[in-house]
């Protein structure tokens, strides 16, 4: 992809609607030798790569040439907004317990806000005689950047105003010096169906300028820690004690103030953070349909309380990629040099010319045509030249492929001497996805129109997989293989710092991944399990300073404990 061509044109990338963005894009941009987007008034549709902050309309994902490429997957902002994060958190939890439970009890108002009175009512007389009562938090659901965002005790006290959720607030955070901080997560997903992603390995710890304390809650630079108003903040510019001035470190900084007194612990924090991603993201996978040369780049806020236990926060669309000091200039402008990379833009130069003729669409579908078939439109038909009393055929709504429940085959389309019955689980019902479905010989089935196709295509295809029809499946190999070559279901375990976090392992090359979020939950729970047995076993004595070398350590006994091959990854920030 490096590779330059003498005869061919750079590679465009486009920003917004209106050629502005941030300016580590644009730098990095530049320095990759790609041209700006010239084409704003409407006279050029040439362009590699839109990079837009907020969702595209469903349109432009129809319209998508094989070298063209977007920075939003069609769905891909459910959990951007804190109100549908907090009811897929919510929905998971119900289904797989309290491996989900790594998000604060949540109301969402006006619709809950009697729950919430109730709620404060029970807490406040059993706290009667432990102190004061417990903290709140209240949130708009579509703003950023912390604004709306105040700290309550009291209903009385709360500001009501447009829809917002309210969250017990986590009272004993993690203290670095004193200041409270959280940690900016960077995320990139490929797809959804089936879920590939990456997290990088660097990122940031966000701190607030002022010392925390829960007498004060209501001066904003205790309790938030978005930069955006730190940077306005009184004491912003001076040179704190341990945090220095500014109010942002890396995680390399993180690890080595926490390593000395957590020790393994530290490392099997780590772990669970990558948990806390993956879960995040497989709660939208189901409703999220297949798009080629689409990404998503998240920003993931994660807090740790004084038990380094992380806690989501909430999930970003498109995360600031501004230069307001030297760590995020040391973090973010690698990051997004090697962000490309993985995705397969060029360093120099592209394919451009192929797109100075039409250009073919992507079967890029939204949640409202998932069939994947070509469909012809014909003309309007006239009513007045149908016979009367003719009945007009109507097209039904295909429905999204995780909304559809199939029957298993029955023995009426097929003779019951070809076909073996496939085992059951007694308890769940789940068919088995190793059994034999049929028999070595191939089974003739006439189609209506007298055209005559094998069984296996017509029951393997289906059900082999986990995938509803075979066109789904043709969908999901086709969103895996990307214009410019990359295949997902391929993935590499590591490109630069970032780390491929799910799958864990890649099936082999004729295998589709499983789209089974039951099984996707195992993978996480049994990835948790062994992470805890090997801090457990190789970090007795947690006040033992580790280094690289114990982070190699740790990472085979890990491979060994989860018996994975050489393509899984530990994810882990620099130390």
């Amino acid at each position: 992809m490096a590779q330059i061509f003498d005869n061919d044109e750079p590679f465009i990338y486009r920003l917004n609607d209106n050629g502005f963005g941030p300016s580590l894009l644009v730098k990095v941009c530049t320095e990759r030798g790609w041209r700006l987007y010239q084409g704003y008034n409407g006279s050029e549709e040439k362009w590699n790569l839109w990079w837009r902050t907020s969702a595209f309309p469903a349109t432009s994902y129809k319209t998508l040439g094989e070298w063209q490429f977007m920075n939003h997957i069609p769905k891909g902002g459910s959990i951007c907004r804190k109100d549908s994060l907090s009811r897929l958190l919510r929905c998971m939890r119900r289904i797989y317990g309290s491996i989900y439970d790594f998000s604060p009890p949540c109301f969402h108002l006006p619709l809950e806000y009697a729950k919430l009175v109730s709620e404060c009512s029970r807490l406040r007389r059993s706290d009667d005689a432990t102190g004061p009562s417990v903290v709140w938090i209240h949130k708009p659901v579509a703003q950023s950047q912390g604004r709306g965002i105040f700290l309550f005790r009291s209903v009385c006290d709360m500001r009501c105003g447009g829809p917002a959720v309210v969250q017990r607030y986590i009272e004993r955070p993690l203290l670095i010096a004193g200041y409270k901080f959280d940690l900016r997560l960077y995320v990139c997903v490929p797809g959804y169906r089936p879920l590939t992603a990456y997290m990088y390995a660097e990122g940031l710890a966000r701190f607030g300028t002022d010392k925390y304390t829960l007498t004060d809650i209501h001066n904003p630079y205790r309790h938030l820690t978005n930069s955006s108003l730190n940077k306005t903040g009184p004491r912003y510019a001076e040179c704190k004690d341990r945090i220095g001035s500014g109010c942002k470190w890396t995680l390399k900084q993180v690890r080595r103030a926490l390593v000395g007194r957590w020790g393994a612990v530290e490392w099997l924090v780590w772990q669970r953070i990558r948990a806390l991603v993956t879960l995040t993201l497989l709660a939208q996978a189901a409703g999220t349909p297949p798009a080629r040369n689409c990404f998503e780049f998240y920003g993931f806020d994660v807090l740790l309380d004084d038990s380094l236990k992380p806690w989501l926060i909430e999930v970003n669309l498109s995360p600031a990629l501004g230069a307001d000091c030297e760590a995020d200039v040391i973090v973010k402008q690698p990051m997004l040099h090697e962000l490309f990379d993985l995705l397969g833009l060029p360093m120099r130069h592209t394919g451009l010319c192929l797109l100075q003729g039409p250009t073919q669409p992507l079967n890029n579908y939204s949640s409202e045509d998932e069939s994947g078939v070509s469909k012809v439109v014909s003309s309007r038909v006239s009513i007045s030249g149908q016979r009367r009393g003719t009945r007009r055929l109507r097209r039904r709504r295909a429905l999204p492929v995780h909304c559809v429940n199939l029957q298993a085959p029955t023995t009426e389309k097929f003779p019951a001497s070809d076909i073996h019955e496939k085992p059951r689980d007694v308890q769940t019902g789940r068919l088995f996805k190793n059994s034999t479905v049929l028999s070595s010989d191939v089974i003739e089935i006439q189609s209506s129109t007298g055209a005559a196709m094998t069984s296996a295509d017509a029951v393997d295809e289906t059900w082999r997989g986990g995938y509803a029809t075979a066109a789904s499946r043709r969908k999901m190999l086709s969103a895996c293989a990307w214009g410019n070559g990359v295949r997902w279901d391929r993935a590499a375990g590591r490109v630069g710092q970032w780390i491929r976090i799910y799958p864990h392992t890649l099936q082999n090359e004729e295998q589709l991944q499983v789209e089974d979020a039951r099984e996707s939950v195992a993978h996480v729970s049994k990835l948790l399990r062994a992470a805890r047995e090997v801090a457990r076993d190789g970090g007795r004595d947690i006040r033992v300073p580790r280094d690289g070398s114990c982070d190699a350590f740790f990472e085979a006994q890990l491979r060994r404990k989860l018996a994975y091959g050489s393509n899984f990854e530990v994810w882990l920030p620099p130390f």
